[in-house]
């Protein structure tokens, strides 16, 4: 699966990072961003229109080799609605 969601983090400026979502389920998601996050970070993940919001844990973040970062996003609650 693959889609597009935007990726805030609490406390830094209003920037939302646009990011491609690689997969996801009910209790987190891989995203790829052009930023990189510090585990444990505390993030917010939204649909493109900002209907949905998900607020989720940072479990990993790994550098790729075109300069992006995959991120591994845990849920802090079951998700009921898809982001892609």
């Amino acid at each position: 699966m693959s889609g597009g969601a935007r990726l805030a983090i609490p406390g830094e400026p209003a920037v939302f990072e646009p990011v491609a979502i690689e997969n996801i389920s009910l209790h987190g998601a891989r995203v790829v961003a052009n930023r990189s996050c510090l585990v444990d970070d505390s993030v917010v993940i939204t649909d493109l229109l900002g209907g949905a919001r998900l607020d989720a844990r940072v479990i990993y973040c790994e550098s790729l080799s075109d300069g992006r970062c995959a991120i591994g996003l845990q849920f802090n609650e079951a998700a009921a609605v898809s982001l892609g």
